[in-house]
């Protein structure tokens, strides 16, 4: 997990707010996807420990593991729309900054935003695809792993530099 209060600030206050959302909604998944994990990990060992029989619920020993299985995968896609979603409102913010300060950097920085979003909207597609452990467990390391990596990554190179340029130039909030 990604602590915000541990990541460097930019000269823009707005970013900031952005990018703490950003580290507070792949935490979230993160823990949603690992308590999909663990169920469907102790689904899988109670049906290898249990005899053969037909079952009406599938892998899922009770209605309520089956209920809840299903409310996690819900609010899992709902929290990855919201994660790309708000990506995609964030880039679009300062895509607006950039070019109102004629930020100079602004088509490289842009390019990045563009690949990032086919990025996590590929990584977004599997879990509408499959909802396996594989893709579970896939899709907790990007969380908590590769998703954060790249933000803080991209706060401290593109962020930074922008931010400061925009706020030299006089940008103070958007």
């Amino acid at each position: 997990m990604t602590d915000f209060e541990c990541t460097p600030q930019v000269a823009l206050d707005f970013m900031n707010r952005e990018h703490r959302k950003a580290f507070d909604d792949a935490n979230a998944l993160k823990r949603l996807l690992d308590k999909a994990l663990a169920l469907k990990l102790d689904s899988a060992l109670k049906s290898e420990t249990k005899s053969p029989e037909p079952e009406a619920l599938g892998e899922f020993e009770t209605e309520e593991e089956a209920k809840t299985s299903q409310s996690d995968s819900t609010k899992i896609e709902l929290l990855m729309q919201t994660l790309l979603l708000d990506t995609v409102t964030h880039f679009k913010l300062e895509e607006q900054c950039m070019e109102q300060y004629e930020f100079p950097a602004r088509e490289a920085h842009s390019q990045e935003h563009r690949l990032v979003l086919q990025w996590m909207d590929r990584e977004h597609s599997l879990w509408s695809r499959d909802c396996n452990i594989e893709t579970i467990n896939h899709l907790s390391i990007y969380a908590a792993d590769r998703f954060p990596k790249w933000l803080l990554n991209h706060i401290v190179t593109m962020d930074t530099v922008m931010a400061s340029y925009i706020h030299r130039h006089g940008g103070t909030s958007f």
